[in-house]
């Protein structure tokens, strides 16, 4: 089967399993587990849960030396992206073959995905400013609602543990990168603080090139980016079991890209930029109200503003800048019950409220009534049963929206121990779409319209998984199918011209096909992580592939500490896709590998130097056409942390 034609990877993975099988060393550093919140809203242990999870902890995040969220993602199995460019252009997420839009993003408790456009600005996160990220595959809307069919991606900002310690960190590299970095945190007594911030800017290079031909005459200069990010939290246990906190992040800055304005009949290029600034704020409180009934509640607000301008244009042409500005508050109470000793009942109340503000004018074209905000409120309920050999989750969500109406989706997953390290896991979920203001109210545009009647678009899934935890290592190996109704879309007003405005509609089925496979291990003082990921991604109107889903990706990483240095590497590769579903060769993105190497030496006991070296080979490539991949680049950095 084509579907399952990707020799050279299955034979990489295969000898990783291998390899691990002869060469693992002691099992003691799997004897810990990582512990999970996300996909089920309680804590638990990496190996308890039944969803497909990956963590991404502090520590990793500083051995890969990661300059952004979507470079700390891309060796998640299931894990795609697509990107306009390089650093802080615009990026999708693509998780098990969902659109960005249909995967949730949260950070410190609040969902991050835009209410005009529904996607989550991840290229705009600074990893230094994150403590940990928790993915996981699969629908999870009988727990968070919408947008979460492809799954959900849970980030922390950075929060104090241990004794106060401040980090001066400093960096520069090709495209004249430069970033400046601080961060001070600890703990005093029952209160732990953090407080982090961080200026980025490069200068970039130029995103764009002739394939597409909407890009051609466009200026080919260097796109830049600059960004500035600050976090900070603090929380503090009190003595009646009662923890209370507060977190803060905030970032802003600048991101360049190409376009043109026509004069005459030609097109002439200029200077164009987004001009950003996105604030989330959180607070909670949480106590154990009986040894059996643990409470918690939760307010945050998100501040998304986003400026389009221009400079040097030809002469008598001015830009009229847009600007958009979202707000969202929300608040959630959650109740966790141990009714029985292996069962835990979770209840909660979930409400958010969108307000738009900005140039646009989002309007019922049916009333002529002003649509610029709506609220969505929510209750759920899961269980969770233990047995002596299984494990059993329920859970069940109503959430009622003030434009669209109602929406039900509910879970439910089995595990089964096959043996002390072997589980099998089946799971059956629904889950939905929220149209956004976009695709019900696209103001003041010629090119796209809104349309008030699209529905949410619904989704089921069906997966079976095996996990192991053996003294070699952790694997876990997952099939699904995802069926998607109600795709929402834009089509052409009038189909028969092939041009003109397209509105948003209803009209695309997809049925998303994969398999993930996983095994960390370590091989000869290597610490391993191998991914691969298979999709068979179709649109079921068209029987085509869907637009830019790579059929086949694989990553393998290995790191190794040798006295004061640490060394590592990772392989990334990807199978071609296309940049639309009509699938045309002409659309064809090659698929591509490339390499990344990294290494650190600690000094002495305050300063650690690294290297960081990107796309080794310099690949060429493109995952949307008409834009250029990041081509080879290298970083230096140098990290104070004085001693007090």
């Amino acid at each position: 089967m084509k579907y399952f034609s990707f020799s050279p990877v299955l034979t990489s993975l295969a000898l990783v399993i291998c390899s691990t099988t002869a060469l693992a060393t002691e099992p003691k550093a799997y004897t810990m587990d990582r512990v999970v919140v996300s996909a089920t809203r309680t804590a638990q242990s990496v190996d308890e849960t039944l969803a497909p999870v990956s963590v991404i902890t502090r520590e990793d995040i500083e051995r890969s030396q990661a300059s952004s969220v979507p470079e700390l993602l891309r060796t998640v199995p299931g894990v795609q992206f697509v990107s306009n460019g390089g650093r802080g252009s615009t990026t999708s997420m693509l998780i098990r073959g969902s659109s960005s839009e249909q995967t949730l993003v949260i950070v410190d408790g609040q969902r991050i995905n835009g209410a005009t456009n529904g996607t989550p600005e991840l290229q705009y996160l600074d990893p230094n400013q994150i403590e940990r990220i928790e993915i996981v595959r699969g629908p999870v809307s009988s727990l968070y609602g919408a947008d979460a069919i492809g799954g959900v991606v849970n980030i922390s900002t950075r929060k104090g543990t241990g004794k106060p310690q401040l980090a001066i960190k400093v960096s520069t590299g090709t495209d004249n990168t430069k970033e400046l970095g601080l961060n001070f945190g600890g703990q005093s007594g029952s209160t732990r603080f953090n407080i982090g911030t961080n200026f980025a800017k490069t200068d970039g290079y130029d995103f764009t090139n002739d394939l597409s031909s909407g890009h051609k005459g466009l200026n080919h200069d260097d796109d830049g980016f600059k960004n500035s990010a600050f976090s900070a939290s603090v929380s503090h246990e009190f003595s009646n079991e009662t923890e209370a906190g507060l977190s803060f992040s905030h970032v802003d800055g600048k991101v360049e890209y190409d376009s043109t304005t026509k004069v005459g009949t030609s097109y002439l290029p200029y200077d164009v930029y987004n001009e950003f600034k996105n604030t989330t704020i959180n607070a909670y409180i949480k106590k154990s109200l009986t040894d059996t009934w643990f409470t918690r509640f939760d307010v945050g607000y998100i501040r998304n503003n986003s400026k389009h301008n221009g400079d040097n244009l030809p002469a008598g042409h001015k830009y009229k800048p847009s600007e958009y500005e979202t707000n969202r508050y929300s608040l959630l109470w959650q109740n966790d019950i141990s009714w029985q000793d292996s069962q835990l009942l979770t209840l909660g109340v979930d409400y958010y409220l969108d307000k738009i503000d900005g140039h646009g004018n989002y309007t019922d074209p049916r009333t002529g009534k002003k649509e610029d905000s709506r609220y969505n409120a929510a209750l759920f309920v899961q269980n969770q049963s233990q047995f002596d050999n299984s494990d059993l989750q329920i859970a069940l969500r109503q959430d009622e929206n003030e434009i669209y109406g109602s929406k039900t989706t509910g879970n439910i997953a089995y595990g089964y121990a096959l043996s002390n390290e072997v589980r099998l896991i089946g799971s059956f979920g629904t889950a939905f779409r929220a149209p956004t203001f976009n695709n019900l109210y696209y103001p003041d545009n010629t090119n796209y319209i809104g349309n008030p009647d699209v529905k949410p678009e619904k989704s089921q899934n069906v997966e079976l998984a095996l996990k192991g935890n053996h003294s070699f290592g952790r694997w876990e190996i997952a099939a699904f199918q995802n069926d998607i109704d109600d795709m929402i879309d834009w089509e052409y007003v009038n189909p028969n011209l092939g041009s003109g405005p397209k509105r948003a509609t209803n009209i695309d089925e997809a049925k998303i096909q994969g398999i993930e496979a996983s095994i960390q291990t370590i091989i000869m003082d290597w610490s391993i992580n191998s991914t691969l990921t298979l999709l068979n991604p179709k649109n079921e109107k068209t029987d085509t592939y869907l637009a830019r889903r790579a059929r086949q990706a694989y990553s393998l990483s290995a790191d190794r500490s040798v006295g004061s240095w640490s060394i590592g590497g990772t392989v990334f590769a990807q199978g071609k896709s296309y940049n639309s579903d009509a699938n045309k060769d002409t659309d064809e993105l090659s698929g591509f590998a490339t390499i990344d190497l990294r290494m650190a030496k600690q000094l002495n006991n305050q300063f650690k130097s690294e290297l960081k070296l990107t796309n080794l080979m310099d690949k060429e490539y493109s995952t949307v056409k008409g834009y250029n991949a990041p081509p080879r680049a290298g970083i230096v950095s140098l990290t104070w942390t004085p001693e007090f």
